[in-house]
């Protein structure tokens, strides 16, 4: 794209990027800045080797209360800090009964 293909008064960079600007019809301000944010979101993850601040692992476990063998699923989410990763959330549920068992709730933690 060259600046001669943008509409006159209309951004270039963002045209050259997004292919639209906030100067386009059925677009907005907010919708760019998002785009610019997006945009700079996924070149920082690209840069740090594809990986971003968030993770989340999860192991297929055999449900307590049903017994199914592999429905349980234990997720975790951990974040990594300047002082290290850290575990910020998860969740268990079986996707066979559809409980949250305690005990393996807290196994998760």
């Amino acid at each position: 794209m060259t600046a001669t293909d943008v509409p006159l008064g209309h951004s270039i960079p963002a045209h050259r990027v997004h292919g639209w600007c906030s100067h386009c019809p059925q677009r907005s301000l907010a919708e760019e800045v998002a785009a610019w944010q997006i945009d700079a979101e996924e070149r920082h993850m690209e840069e740090e080797g594809g990986e971003g601040p968030f993770a989340v692992a999860v192991d297929w476990q055999k449900c307590p209360d049903c017994g199914d063998p592999h429905s349980l699923s234990v997720v975790q989410v951990t974040v990594r800090t300047t002082t290290g990763i850290k575990r910020a959330g998860g969740w268990v549920f079986c996707l066979n009964c559809e409980s949250v068992p305690q005990e393996a709730a807290h196994a998760g933690s």
